[in-house]
């Protein structure tokens, strides 16, 4: 079962790392927010809050890097129902935290763009939480 799940988790971060975020007058992979949230995190943490999604952007961005590196370290996980958890565990707060990012669709368009874009990383997710939870292991 090790080897089986490298490909889903693998697909899952990287889908969840490249949904578009829509900012000023263009567009960006989540990527790069994940990367400037690390500046924003460690100056003006105390100073977000999760009313709109230009100031939901940061926070959700540090989440979702932390639990991207976290669901990849539990490939290196030898013992199968510890990792089948902690693979269930954190594919289920990016689920979350995907949610926050994009939980006024029916009013904003920049949540709507999001969520559109996040589509094939939440079939990657579900997939995965399938394949973890659903699936025979062998």
């Amino acid at each position: 079962m090790d080897k089986k799940l490298n490909f889903p988790v693998i697909t899952t971060v990287i889908l969840n790392a490249f949904i578009l975020i829509g900012a000023g007058h263009g567009f960006g992979f989540l990527f790069v927010y994940e990367i400037l949230s690390l500046n924003f995190i460690f100056t003006d943490f105390p100073a977000f809050n999760w009313s709109h999604y230009d100031e939901r952007l940061m926070p959700v961005s540090f989440l979702s890097l932390i639990f991207q590196i976290l669901l990849l370290i539990c490939l290196r996980i030898k013992a199968g129902r510890l990792k089948r958890t902690l693979i269930t565990i954190f594919s289920l707060l990016l689920l979350l935290i995907f949610f926050v990012l994009v939980q006024d669709f029916s009013r904003s368009d920049l949540d709507k763009f999001s969520l559109i874009s996040g589509i094939p990383f939440l079939i990657s997710s579900l997939f995965l939480l399938f394949k973890v939870n659903f699936i025979k292991k062998s």
